[in-house]
């Protein structure tokens, strides 16, 4: 039986093949903006960026006002390159998510440079979504098989 995930990869692959430069994509995530990914095979991934801008926006306005740092406006933009031949299984060798993660925090306060970098130290020692992406969790992935006669199986 073929699924429609299986289609996409198959039709991904097929892609690359013929067009290799297409392989390498670049996704951009704002705080408070949804984007829709242009693949649908890279939804996911976007919405994984688009909860890091979130975070960090959110994480910079609760520091800032327990820290006590004046805060008038906080703009995160997250972008990250991709090499979809990992995703397609084109390439054994390749990361089948992005290759980097970068983000820019642009703060608008009245806070001397000392105070907003202290700023900065904290959200990034104390951001639950970059702690997330930046070191490893552990993560048990299970499976379980619906046979016909109603038995599964666990793996």
């Amino acid at each position: 039986m073929t699924t429609q995930i299986d289609t996409t990869i198959t039709q991904l692959q097929d892609e690359i093949r013929h067009s290799p430069h297409c392989a390498q994509v670049t996704l951009k995530a704002r705080a408070g903006v949804e984007v829709h990914a242009r693949r649908p095979e890279l939804e996911h991934v976007q919405r994984v960026l688009e909860a890091l801008a979130g975070s960090l926006a959110a994480s910079y306005r609760h520091y800032a006002a327990a820290l006590d740092i004046p805060l008038n406006n906080v703009e995160i933009r997250i972008e990250s390159g991709l090499d979809l031949n990992g995703l397609a299984a084109t390439a054994d060798l390749v990361r089948p998510g992005p290759g980097s993660i970068r983000a820019e925090a642009r703060l608008s306060s009245p806070a001397d440079i000392y105070a907003l970098e202290r700023l900065r130290i904290t959200v990034e020692r104390h951001d639950p979504v970059l702690d997330l992406l930046r070191n490893v969790t552990p993560t048990r992935l299970e499976i379980s098989i619906n046979l016909r006669d109603n038995n599964s199986l666990a793996a």
